[in-house]
């Protein structure tokens, strides 16, 4: 028997092609995830951050990192994204700095990699990872102190039985470093045709470069890169100019900050050579040894006296011309070293003193010859071990503060205070653990005439 009201087939066939969009239609349904199959490569999406740069060892910071799934979606897949070294360690603990969520999927840490597995996604379809998260009231992420670009590398898997696989392009954040402005370097003569910058280098600075230049009107003199010193010294430059320098520090290749123009050197002028001849007591006839101060330089310089030629003027109206004997009046004499010849070194200095030698004369001290004879016959008191007293020294022949010798060598010192022709006041100095004893002075004259005399050491 047929039922009273059949349902009609065609609408019992139509009702289950209908339900799915009607379903869809009420917002019970939202979405039919596809096959497994049907998912993308491992390794497919893009991963992007707004994050590009920081300063170095900022704080506070929350980065976040949008994945982007490719055509095909993700079924129960993963995503691992590394922090690099220095940076906070990524955390799930809420107060920690480096606390990371996602906004789909399983977060779990791995040292400094932030693991998100179980991400099903349809195509073009978001995770969204946060990394110093501060909703649980964390401090926000630390940056490194390391400065440059560093890469969080990002793999990806599309299902659960995927394998990791490295991101076409995985975010690049710059740690950045902030120069503060050098302190403007000075500049000071160290000779008449050189100069020396000093100036602080940046701690921070990747370099740093060194500019001098000309104050008359700026031109470049040189340029020194690199120089983490201090000090730079700079030579063969021209009498009669000032310079200056300056100081641009360079941070990680976009910071350049230059410091304010450097204090300005001195003019440089060529240097005055002075020559002196020392004054020296000789006796008639008797050879000359006369000494040549040079002075008037600087540090950097040197002057030697290479040929020793002097005239000598004085109380007679005879010129003496030689260096080795000394006149046959006796008096007071000028030693004029204007046949000095003076060689300066370094080489390159030469021609900054060619015209500007200063003579000036030393006395000469002509004594005369003692027709006396030089003899010692005792010494009056005596040294002592360890202290510094005065004998005298009783004799014939002293003149001219004869050289006094002991023995003992080192040991023992002797100097002539004063001497009356017959009577050396002479000062000794014995140092500690001399024997004692009887020791011998031997007194040397300038005429080179010697003599021996005993003397007591307590």
């Amino acid at each position: 028997m047929e039922p009273t009201n059949p349902r009609p087939k065609v609408l019992r066939t139509l009702g289950q092609s209908l339900l799915p969009l009607i379903l869809m239609a009420s917002g019970l349904v939202l979405g039919v995830a596809g096959p497994a199959s049907a998912a993308a490569a491992d390794g497919t999406g893009t991963i992007t951050t707004k994050t590009t740069s920081v300063p170095y060892g900022s704080t506070g910071h929350v980065i976040t990192f949008k994945y982007t799934a490719a055509a095909g979606g993700v079924s129960s897949g993963g995503v691992h994204l590394t922090v690099p070294a220095g940076w906070s360690a990524p955390s799930t603990t809420g107060t920690s700095a480096g606390y990371t969520m996602a906004s789909t999927g399983t977060v779990s840490i791995d040292g400094q990699t932030i693991i998100v597995l179980g991400v099903t996604l349809a195509a073009g379809a978001t995770l969204t990872i946060k990394y110093g998260d501060m909703s649980a009231k964390g401090p926000g992420a630390t940056a490194t102190s390391s400065v440059g670009a560093a890469t969080w590398v990002t793999t990806e898997k599309s299902t659960s039985g995927g394998t990791e696989s490295p991101l076409a392009k995985s975010p690049i954040i710059t740690v950045t470093e902030t120069l503060a402005t050098p302190a403007a370097p000075s500049v000071s003569l160290v000779s008449p045709s050189s100069i020396v910058v000093k100036f602080v280098p940046n701690v921070n600075a990747k370099s740093s470069t060194v500019t001098i230049r000309l104050a008359k009107d700026g031109s470049l003199v040189k340029a020194v890169i690199g120089n983490t010193t201090g000090t730079e010294i700079v030579t063969g430059l021209t009498p009669g100019d000032t310079y200056y320098a300056t100081i641009t520090s360079v941070g990680n290749g976009t910071d350049y900050l230059t410091s304010a123009e450097g204090a300005h050197s001195g003019v440089i002028t060529p240097g005055v050579l002075t020559i002196t001849a020392r004054a020296t007591n000789v006796t008639v006839g008797q050879p000359v040894r006369i000494v040549a101060v040079v002075s008037g330089l600087t540090a950097a310089d040197r002057a030697t006296v290479t040929k020793d030629a002097f005239t000598y003027t004085g109380v007679a109206p005879t010129v003496y011309a030689t260096s080795t004997i000394a006149p046959s009046a006796v008096g007071t004499y000028l030693a004029l070293p204007a046949n000095a010849t003076v060689a300066v070194t370094p080489s390159a200095d030469q021609h900054l003193y060619a015209t500007t030698y200063n003579y000036v004369a030393g006395s000469l001290v002509i004594s005369a010859q003692s027709k006396v004879p030089l003899r010692a016959r005792r010494v009056v008191g005596g040294a002592w071990t360890g202290r510094t007293v005065n004998v005298i020294i009783i004799g014939t022949g002293f003149f001219g503060r004869p050289r006094i010798i002991s023995n003992m060598g080192r040991r023992t010192t002797a100097r002539v205070i004063h001497d009356t022709g017959k009577r050396l006041t002479v000062r000794v100095s014995v140092r500690p653990g001399t024997p004692r004893g009887i020791h011998v002075f031997r007194i040397t004259l300038a005429n080179g005439k010697s003599c021996n005399v005993h003397y007591s050491q307590f």
